[in-house]
């Protein structure tokens, strides 16, 4: 479990699921923009495109077309679906932008901004089942 002292949801019986597959990409784009609280340029960065391309993606309602960039928006979506289970808004928000012992006093951010949602994915699922998930 994270160090953080952070206002969780409460708990279910079930194991998580990701409640949001159904969304399309460019309405995906929008969730991790406005969840995650990152900008184009931001999401440009995780997807390793160029901002005028998410911009032009947002603006033609489309989406990644490479398969590596809809597994990365498909990592995040599940980081989102499972921290959103884990915690509050703010205390998501809170989880992604404290440095935290686990990721080597780097932040959520900087681990999934170097590639590493496999930490983040890790830290969110010691910290569900610690709320006995």
């Amino acid at each position: 479990m994270t160090a953080l002292n952070l206002k969780t949801h409460g708990s279910s019986s079930k194991a998580p699921k990701t409640r949001l597959k159904s969304l399309h990409s460019t309405e995906l784009l929008h969730l991790v923009r406005n969840t995650l609280l990152i900008s184009q340029e931001k999401v440009a960065s995780l997807l390793k495109v160029s901002s005028r391309t998410v911009a032009r993606w947002e603006k033609s309602n489309s989406g990644p077309e490479r398969q590596e960039q809809r597994e990365r928006l498909a990592r995040l979506q599940e980081i989102i679906d499972l921290g959103t289970k884990v915690y509050t808004p703010e205390g998501l928000s809170e989880f992604l932008s404290t440095p935290l012992p686990e990721f080597g006093n780097k932040t959520a951010y900087d681990m999934l901004f170097i590639g590493d949602y496999d930490a983040v994915l890790s830290a969110l699922a010691a910290d569900y089942e610690g709320l006995g998930g």
